[in-house]
């Protein structure tokens, strides 16, 4: 297999695993603290395959390893659930690729040390793209014109409502 398949391989493998960690961080605090249900869409698009873990809903839609949303249903949310719910993602991710940088020292080469390397990069930059207050641009592909995790944690922060 030639190196640049090798590569892309390892790339789209570890972003789509990355996103879906990533979006289960957001589910952890409405299945951890509520009786709601927590919904993982991966991909964009209208057809999607199903499939659920009690109160862990996933859809996987069009094949699109960096776009993935979490939903949710049957919870009022509070501030403090809107908080932790919105920290979750980034936190993990930011997990991810610090115990990655880790592991990564006890891996000499091969495969196992290229994905370890990607999980630690994509991560990290998934951690600062999703942290960051913004609002996404219009070219950002799936998440145009929506904030943030660190824009909604920054907005529940400095808001003064109890409730979002």
């Amino acid at each position: 297999m030639g190196i640049f398949v090798k590569n892309t391989i390892i790339w789209v493998f570890t972003m789509q695993i990355s996103i879906f960690l990533h979006e289960l961080g957001h589910c952890f605090a409405i299945l951890a603290f509520t009786k709601g249900d927590a919904i993982v869409t991966l991909g964009h698009g209208e057809n999607e395959i199903c499939f659920s873990l009690r109160r862990l809903h996933v859809h996987l839609r069009a094949f699109a390893p960096w776009v993935g949303y979490m939903f949710f249903r049957g919870v009022v949310l509070t501030k403090r659930l809107s908080l932790l719910t919105s920290l979750g993602g980034p936190l993990v991710s930011l997990i991810i690729g610090t115990a990655a940088f880790f592991f990564r020292s006890y891996v000499n080469e091969g495969f196992f040390h290229s994905v370890l390397s990607v999980a630690i990069l994509f991560n990290w930059v998934l951690f600062l793209v999703t942290a960051i207050p913004i609002v996404y641009p219009k070219w950002w592909v799936g998440y145009a014109g929506m904030p943030s995790d660190g824009y909604r944690v920054f907005k529940l922060v400095t808001s003064k409502k109890s409730t979002p």
